[in-house]
């Protein structure tokens, strides 16, 4: 089932966004590991073929402590990997970009390197044994599929194209402008335009009450869009705004 979410900018400007679900997350999750794979195993050979000798290390720590270092240095090549992604390509990383994916913030802008590391942290926890499942229930069960470490940097992951970027302020305020000097000068929402339709399909069924709901609905709209005095014909006004905004 499909989640869309509608952001709206301090500008008023209103975005919608498709949240990326667990079957996508997973995948773009497993992609990156696996390139993190290969890259510890190019890292490897190239130690061999440096004559880089391991056993010696080995023999030095003993081979519990070789261990965990060992896995300590894994966890940290992977969250330097997603640092590192996430933070110079906006919020993208190898695998999120095949499955055009993108990580922005709860508001609708860019992602920056505190948001990056927090999510990053939180995910190292919760990949230990049995924490992972947590990690999985929240994105299910959330109104805006989020793990934990989302809900912590208030991030979301949705769905872009690959040439989408996140939306700039510098965007956002163009977007604004163009918006303003559309031919439509009375934009209503939904449930207005479907109010006002209604209103003037059932207009012979409402006898007297008629002209009390179109001196109230005239007053609304004169409000709404800064008029200075109630439009002289109301039921003109209405069929123009039903009009502009008809699709």
């Amino acid at each position: 089932m499909r989640k869309i979410i509608k952001l709206l900018t301090p500008e008023n400007v209103h975005i919608e966004y498709e949240l990326a679900g667990l079957g996508s997350r997973f995948t773009a999750f497993f992609i990156d590991c696996l390139i993190q794979i290969l890259a510890i195993i190019f890292i490897r050979l190239l130690m061999h073929f440096m004559d880089f000798d391991l056993i010696y290390i080995v023999l030095e720590l003993g081979i519990v402590d070789f261990v965990l270092f060992t896995y300590t240095l894994i966890l940290f090549f992977h969250l330097a990997y997603f640092v590192f992604f996430e933070t110079f390509q906006k919020g993208l990383t190898p695998g999120k970009r095949c499955m055009k994916l993108r990580v922005i913030k709860g508001t609708g802008a860019p992602i920056g390197i505190f948001d990056v590391i927090l999510r990053g942290f939180l995910r190292l926890v919760f990949l230990l044994p049995g924490f992972f499942l947590v990690d999985i229930m929240f994105v299910v069960l959330s109104n805006k599929s989020q793990r934990i470490g989302d809900f912590a940097a208030n991030t979301i992951v949705v769905k872009t194209d690959r040439q989408k970027k996140p939306v700039t302020l510098k965007e956002l305020i163009a977007l604004n402008k163009e918006e303003e000097s559309s031919s439509n000068v009375y934009p209503v929402d939904n449930y207005e335009y479907n109010l006002l339709k209604d209103f003037l399909e059932r207009k012979l069924e409402l006898s007297e009450r008629r002209e009390v709901i179109a001196h109230n609905l005239n007053m609304y709209f004169m409000k709404k869009f800064n008029l200075e005095k109630p439009h002289e014909s109301p039921y003109d006004f209405f069929e123009e705004i039903i009009n502009l905004n008809s699709k």
